[in-house]
């Protein structure tokens, strides 16, 4: 019979827990090299340790695809059994279960679509309470996989982001939902106050916001109809860069509802609305799974959320 003092052993010889820390941390990354820059370790000796946890558990645990490697089945279930495992050594190793918000010297830095950035930095003088905390808000890069892939290595900690991430390595939480208006310069000779058909859409020219999801512009992609091809008066990187070319000629653009209040006075705009149906301009804060339990990054999203919530 086997007994109790026998568990953690493989082979006879005792189990190696860091193996399974290399293995969540490559699994995660779905590269040896960014799991040794991770870790902070060679990447002979990621390899290495990933060889000694396949002899150990008797399975595979990655195969090799044409740009990196991808779990096995095997490899999924085990992720999913032993990373919280592996987080909760971490978090003790670390000694982030007394996080302390009033003496901390923490820096966090968190990715923010342009409308969240706005209402964020409108009630950053709350983080005064705690002198030593250092809060660095960023736009989103304008490259999807360059967003999770530095949420994932810990570049940032935190994403506030248009839609939630479909990967078991993130957790997703719905912050904020938001309606889409037209705009136009307050004396537009064309366009009342409040009115909009799908005609007067289409028949004016258009004011762009340049950003892209699942290969589609920022209105195709909230849109629920296929648009035909536009006027193109002006393209921007930024929503609020967009409001003086609209203020200064008969174009029209689209924007969030909570943008024109917070601005469609001081650019002399009225709003129309958005005559096509649209899903809601949503703002999502995600995270790794990992750090579901880091009690630093738990008072994170709770400030960060209570602050989305306030702000108006």
């Amino acid at each position: 019979m086997t007994t109790s003092n026998q568990s953690g052993k493989a082979n006879g010889k005792k189990f190696d827990l860091n193996l399974l820390r290399v293995f969540v941390s490559t699994f995660e990354t779905q590269s040896v090299t960014k799991s040794a820059e991770q870790l902070e370790l060679t990447q002979s000796s990621v390899s290495n340790a990933l060889a000694r946890l396949k002899e150990s558990v008797g399975s595979e645990l990655f195969t090799r695809t044409g740009r990196g490697i991808k779990p096995t089945r095997f490899a999924v279930e085990l992720y999913e059994h032993v990373q919280e495992h592996v987080l909760g050594i971490d978090k003790v190793l670390e000694g982030l279960a007394n996080f302390d918000p009033s003496s901390s010297r923490r820096r966090f830095v968190i990715y923010c679509h342009e409308a969240a950035l706005l209402r964020l930095h409108k009630t950053m003088h709350t983080l005064d309470k705690y002198p030593n905390i250092s809060l660095v808000l960023k736009e989103l890069p304008p490259n999807d996989a360059r967003i999770y892939e530095d949420l994932r290595m810990e570049k940032v900690d935190l994403v506030v982001d248009v839609a939630p991430s479909d990967s078991r390595v993130f957790q997703s939480r719905l912050l904020h939902s938001d309606g889409l208006v037209c705009i136009t310069s307050a004396d537009h000779p064309r366009l009342e106050n409040g009115k909009m058909t799908k005609q007067h859409y289409m028949d004016e020219s258009h004011v762009l916001l340049n950003i892209r999801r699942d290969n589609l512009t920022f209105v195709e992609w909230l849109v629920s109809d296929i648009l035909p091809p536009r006027r193109i008066f002006s393209q921007h990187s930024s929503l609020l860069g967009m409001l003086p070319s609209v203020s200064q000629s008969q174009a029209l653009a689209v924007v969030p509802e909570t943008l024109f209040l917070q601005y469609g006075d001081m650019f002399n705009l009225q709003s129309h609305p958005f005559p096509f149906e649209t899903k809601t301009f949503d703002s999502y804060m995600v995270w790794p799974t990992k750090m579901a339990r880091n009690s630093a990054l738990i008072w994170l999203r709770e400030f960060v959320e209570a602050q989305l919530k306030n702000s108006k």
